[in-house]
């Protein structure tokens, strides 16, 4: 195994291992808004600085392992819930890493890929549910991902352009196409 695998992968470990951490604590505190499926999404800030430092590849896997460790600590694996977070996780991951090919910004990236991440939840739940209802809880969705997604691309922006971040982790924010989207995953 080469040293830049090796790097990958412990990255990869602790940058899931941190989102894990985030979406554990954030669980532990009630939802800011009392209502089904609303929070700020903290762990997502570490899929943001992933895809800004270390590249598409890297932020992919660590929203998998993120997304199944999250759901298994919580009792939720293979339920509805893990279900909801993997279409929203993916939804996100996708647009996101678009965006990030465009070389948009860390805070409308990340605004983006909240309101797909809540898109993508939507859908599963329609799926599973089965009803036009749930379409009138689409627009509260949406809504609320402005300002959740606007603080997790805030805090993930200083994150990025942090120099004490980039000291420790020796790394330089990635260009925008090198080693992004689905080219990115299945390049060697």
């Amino acid at each position: 195994m080469g040293i830049r695998r090796t790097v990958s992968l412990g990255t990869v470990g602790f940058l899931a291992g941190l989102g894990v951490v985030l979406h554990m604590v954030e669980g532990c505190f009630p939802p800011p808004v009392p209502l089904p499926g609303i929070k700020v999404g903290l762990a997502n800030v570490v899929t943001l600085v992933a895809l800004f430092l270390f590249g598409g590849r890297e932020a992919f896997y660590v929203v998998l392992v993120r997304i199944f460790l999250g759901n298994l600590f919580s009792g939720t694996l293979l339920g509805i819930a893990f279900f909801l977070s993997l279409g929203g996780g993916l939804a996100s991951f996708g647009i996101m890493s678009a965006l990030r090919q465009k070389d948009v910004s860390p805070l409308w990236t990340s605004l983006l890929g909240a309101v797909f991440h809540n898109l993508g939840q939507w859908v599963v739940a329609f799926l599973y549910v089965q009803s036009g209802a749930l379409l009138f809880y689409l627009p509260v969705l949406l809504l609320w991902a402005v300002p959740a997604g606007f603080g997790v691309g805030y805090l993930g922006m200083l994150l990025v352009r942090s120099e004490a971040l980039r000291r420790k982790t020796g790394s330089e924010p990635v260009p925008p196409r090198e080693g992004l989207g689905i080219d990115g995953l299945v390049r060697r």
